[in-house]
């Protein structure tokens, strides 16, 4: 999930909770929840570590817009119970097929504003890549509601992939070869230019790096932390990534074009005619907020 902080508009507040979950429901097809699973990085161990510390308790975390799972089993080792929580029905198909032999972690198809956990029953709740699609004044009451008293709220964020280094074929220089400039300049033209006004845009909070996220409580202290993230990877590895952001699927079903050949169509942007790239290493942002539930706060 990939995406910007008007507040929600009143009617839009006034909307039922289910409807709003089915509203900004982005991802409920079998494939791009295979696409997600497959091709999102698996969850920073930094933010296990954050949560681990965190928390006082180990007894129930909830992972909210849980998606296949992925932000969900590794807590499974540190939890009693974990439960995975998602409107769409073949995301959680997905997590259930990738959990069976989990016998301590649990999907659930519901509204994040309904979850369906006792009052102050919950250590943790964690959101991974959601906190740009949802109605906070509500998530943040439903929070109060499970979480036990100093229980924790804690979201996730990752920023775009920029390219740092290339890799080449041969050491020979051109004046042809893709510079790191231009290669960062096509893949910006991808999310802004080629997906332009089919991100979900509702918040500024991924930009700011959940900076302008708001208190859980009036008056309350939140705790930030930042980093970031490298790796060597390739063009096409880096397209399968760019497929599972929703401006992906929106584009496929707008241009009639499979994932496959959007893969293609994002290579060829990437590689503007060069084809001497054969690895690039990329670093993207990472940071968290989190906030602890104070009773009578």
């Amino acid at each position: 999930m990939d995406e910007h902080n008007a507040e929600t508009p009143k009617q839009e507040q006034e909307q039922p909770k289910q409807e709003q979950s089915e509203k900004y429901d982005l991802f409920n097809t079998a494939e791009l929840a295979e696409l997600y699973s497959k091709y999102q990085p698996p969850l920073d161990e930094r933010v296990i570590e954050i949560v681990l510390s965190s928390t006082k308790g180990r007894d129930c975390l909830v992972d909210i817009g849980c998606g296949s799972g992925s932000s969900t089993r590794p807590f499974c080792s540190h939890f009693s119970k974990v439960i995975g929580v998602d409107y769409s029905p073949a995301q959680i198909d997905l997590a259930k097929s990738l959990s069976q032999e989990i016998s301590n972690a649990e999907f659930l198809q519901g509204s994040l504003y309904e979850l369906p956990v006792a009052d102050s029953s919950v250590d943790c709740i964690i959101g991974v890549m959601i906190a740009q699609f949802i109605d906070l004044p509500q998530l943040f009451e439903e929070a109060k509601r499970v979480l036990k008293p100093g229980g924790v709220l804690l979201f996730h964020g990752k920023g775009s992939p920029k390219v740092v280094q290339i890799e080449r074929e041969t050491e020979t220089e051109s004046e042809t070869d893709t510079t790191i400039s231009q290669l960062n300049e096509r893949i910006s033209y991808i999310k802004t230019g080629l997906f332009a006004g089919l991100f979900h845009d509702r918040t500024h909070f991924n930009p700011q790096k959940y900076s302008n996220i708001p208190p859980l409580h009036e008056d309350q202290d939140i705790k930030r932390e930042e980093w970031t993230s490298s790796r060597w990877t390739t063009l096409p590895v880096l397209a399968d990534y760019m497929l599972t952001w929703s401006a992906a699927g929106k584009y496929c079903a707008k241009h009639g074009l499979s994932s496959g050949e959007l893969k293609e169509k994002m290579i060829e942007v990437m590689k503007g005619g060069d084809n001497g790239m054969c690895s690039v290493r990329c670093e993207a942002d990472r940071f968290t907020w989190s906030a602890c539930h104070v009773t009578g706060g």
